[in-house]
């Protein structure tokens, strides 16, 4: 099977301000512009509604949604609004937002008092080499995943805006299969929403701006994802997390040490200059990871949403609409017994 050309890409812009309220309504709405296609508009709606089935948070996510010319292999992009907040408020916060187990995990593995730490490099300080950076009392969150903590977001007209390329041919509806030689674009829609639903990592900011900057500089970029980011080294540093951009392995963790029945060892990109070419905020390309791999499902084949992914959007704040049970999009109820092994496989690195 030829390889697929088909990058997922991350961007980051404007920014938003906070208060401690949200106005109140029933369940989860995507509040999507038209595309400028009435078969592409129907896809993103269903990938809004799939999002919708398993979270039910209140609020109302806007999005600005269009097609342009992304360059070679990319198919979709998501540029999100970020805000900032407090470390401490943070953590009241998704505390008063808590619903599942996971839920208490991950706050319970958050560090205790009003900052935290990281495990850095490519900074100014210990000539560019990994080294422990304490006292941060900042980061930043998509202004999606600030709502779904309970935040009212003001000044931002969009949450979010998400790019299709013009370059390649789609498939819109999956519930009778993709087609073959086309790309499923409600799963690439599922995958741009779950970036600017808070599925983000700061390590991005420090892997384009390697050696530029001190550590302070960078202080205020972890994401509340980054918290599940660890490796062995960030542990024996005593490093809330590891936010190093270089292709050492970065593990996923729940409980703030690594370890534990939900660890995922590998599970994280690494950077798309200094890594392994993928950018952070992103699964580890090839490991099967998850909608939420750098890279889509070839020509012809679904792209997959799996408990893991779902697992580290309801950790940073989305309420799961079912506890036990992680629904799946229509065409993979419909498909998804032929599916198991080539999830597995279905990605496959390519160069930009």
């Amino acid at each position: 099977m030829r390889k697929t050309t088909s990058k997922f890409f991350l961007s980051a812009i404007t920014a938003a301000v906070l208060t401690l309220s949200a106005p109140a309504q029933a369940g989860l709405i995507f509040n999507i512009t038209d595309t400028g296609n009435a078969q592409a508009n129907a896809g993103f709606k269903a990938a809004g509604d799939y999002w919708s089935s398993v979270f039910t948070d209140d609020i109302t996510i806007n999005i600005q949604a269009g097609f342009a010319n992304l360059g070679a292999n990319i198919l979709g992009s998501a540029s999100s609004t970020y805000v900032s907040v407090g470390f401490d408020v943070m953590k009241i916060v998704l505390d008063a937002d808590a619903t599942s187990a996971d839920d208490a995990k991950f706050l319970a593995g958050l560090p205790t008092g009003n900052s935290y730490s990281k495990l850095i490099n490519g900074t100014n300080q210990n000539a560019g080499a990994a080294h422990l950076h304490s006292n941060i009392t900042t980061l930043r969150m998509t202004s999606a995943n600030a709502k779904a903590q309970g935040f009212n977001v003001v000044g931002a007209l969009f949450d979010a805006t998400i790019n299709f390329s013009n370059l390649f041919a789609w498939d819109f509806d999956q519930t009778d299969g993709i087609g073959a030689g086309l790309i499923d674009f409600v799963g690439v829609a599922i995958h741009e929403l779950g970036h600017a639903m808070g599925f983000t990592s700061g390590v991005d900011i420090l892997d384009t701006n390697f050696g530029r900057f001190n550590d302070n500089q960078f202080d205020p970029f972890a994401t509340v994802l980054d918290f599940t980011r660890c490796s062995t080294e960030s542990v024996q540093a005593g490093a809330s997390m590891d936010w190093t951009a270089r292709t050492t392995d970065k593990n996923f963790a729940l409980d703030g040490k690594c370890s534990g029945p939900d660890l995922v060892e590998n599970a994280w990109s690494t950077g798309r200059n200094r890594g392994d070419g993928n950018q952070a905020s992103h699964w580890k390309d090839n490991n099967g990871l998850g909608i939420m791999d750098p890279t889509a499902a070839p020509r012809g084949v679904l792209n997959v949403v799996t408990p893991l992914d779902i697992q580290a959007l309801d950790v940073i704040g989305w309420d799961l609409a079912k506890t036990q049970q992680v629904p799946a999009p229509a065409g993979i109820l419909l498909f998804c017994s032929g599916l198991v092994g080539l999830s597995l496989l279905r990605r496959r690195k390519t160069q930009q």
